[in-house]
């Protein structure tokens, strides 16, 4: 095989935006040498790539096919370390009369070598489908052995099927998703965040070692007579929003940026419900006596969990009844089979040092994301067009668009 020369979007203690990616030399592929391996919640080993396979699917090419039998697609979600955000007890909860659930395979002589699902967005508008006909994925796709060179193979081909099938745009978000990503030459505007997960593989013993600044706060929760419970109601969820409120209330006391809780796409308090029907997400919550200080709500699926919300009062917080629920989950989910637990991002600003201090105590460890979005990939014009549009400011009718394409709360 040819020579490439190849941009990685990670390293050593993570590349932040704004930051120059680091031009390494290049490599032949047909080679076996080892390099750092990023799969999710795991990003520390060292792995051979898997040459063979990059030169069978090199030899016999790769195909891109959507399954449409969902039980077929969770038997293939088992073989991989997929995102709870692959799994249609999460997507089918955002299906829309203009927003389908998609379920793609990348295959290659007939076996299956990676995964990736999402969201097509098709707007009602004739005049929006030329410009934001788009998909969308909650994370980049997983891969054999999450070989980062499978993933851009992948990721060419994604582009191929997106403007063969008048796609405009492809988002891909950074959810769960710890690995990195070659886009050199990609028509990709890259994205690059961090989140905090626990490999929960070591027993309860040695997890426990590594959050010992923590267990003063949970003997001092168990003291004040907190208990640890999981809601089976979808009442709690109205005690999560009221508690959201409460936690964003004392954050921006202490000087964090204003934001929107409902910071996933497409996630607002009626898909909230339905995942939570669906059983896709499942809500944790501590109380003393008959009053509820904090609820936690986390997507579930397979071997990995990752925290979407916690909201806490005043009481909580100073009983510590944040500590105490993150270590009674971390019980739970070991108990359970859990591998991975993340605890999601923390915001870009200064003040996000409390937060990182945080999780980091409990044992996560930050793990550098990638997603990206490309450009328009049907006209040059429309491109322009739509790199426009998105430097405009957010006025009422921008805001109204944004919640049409993209489902957040913008208000």
């Amino acid at each position: 095989m040819g020579r490439l020369h190849v941009v990685f979007m990670t390293v050593p203690g993570g590349v932040m935006p704004g930051s120059s990616p680091i031009l390494l030399p290049s490599f032949d592929f047909a080679k076996i040498k080892k390099v750092p391996k990023f799969p999710p919640g795991n990003v520390d080993h060292s792995v051979i790539v898997p040459a063979a396979v990059i030169d069978e699917v090199s030899n016999l090419g790769l195909e891109i096919r959507e399954e449409a039998q969902l039980q077929k697609w969770e038997e293939h979600l088992k073989s991989f370390s997929a995102t709870p955000f692959f799994a249609p007890s999460w997507l089918e909860c955002f299906r829309t009369e203009n927003r389908t659930p998609i379920y793609l395979r990348f295959v290659s002589g007939g076996k299956t070598i990676g995964l990736v699902a999402g969201l097509r967005n098709e707007p009602s508008h004739p005049l929006l489908k030329k410009f934001f006909r788009i998909l969308f994925f909650y994370s980049g796709p997983v891969v054999v052995d999450a070989d980062r060179d499978l993933t851009r193979l992948c990721l060419e081909k994604l582009i191929s099927y997106a403007g063969e099938n008048k796609y405009t745009h492809i988002k891909l978000e950074s959810w769960d998703f710890p690995c990195s990503m070659n886009l050199e030459g990609l028509p990709f505007k890259p994205c690059i965040r961090s989140e905090y997960i626990l490999d929960m593989r070591p027993d309860l013993a040695e997890l426990e070692k590594k959050m010992k600044n923590r267990m003063r706060d949970v003997r001092a929760a168990e003291k004040h007579g907190l208990t640890f419970h999981e809601g089976d109601s979808p009442e709690i969820l109205d005690d999560l929003l009221s508690l959201l409120e409460e936690t964003k209330s004392t954050r921006l006391s202490k000087n964090y940026q204003n934001y929107s809780y409902f910071y996933i796409s497409y996630v607002d308090k009626d898909t909230l419900y339905q995942l939570f029907k669906h059983s896709i997400v499942r809500a944790f919550y501590v109380k003393q006596q008959d009053e509820i200080l904090s609820v936690t709500l986390d997507a579930v699926h397979n071997k990995r969990a990752y925290g979407l919300f916690i909201g806490t009062n005043q009481m909580g917080y100073k009983l510590k009844a944040n500590a105490f629920i993150h270590y009674k989950l971390i019980q739970k989910f070991k108990n359970e089979g859990i591998e991975f637990y993340n605890f999601g991002g923390v915001p870009s600003d200064p003040s996000s040092k409390g937060l990182i201090f945080f999780k980091t105590s409990f044992g996560a460890r930050e793990q550098v994301c990638a997603g990206g979005r490309t450009h328009h990939l049907q006209s040059r014009l429309f491109n322009y067009l739509t790199n426009a549009y998105s430097r405009f400011p957010d006025l009422k009718i921008k805001k109204i668009i944004k919640k049409k394409l993209v489902g957040r709360n913008y208000a």
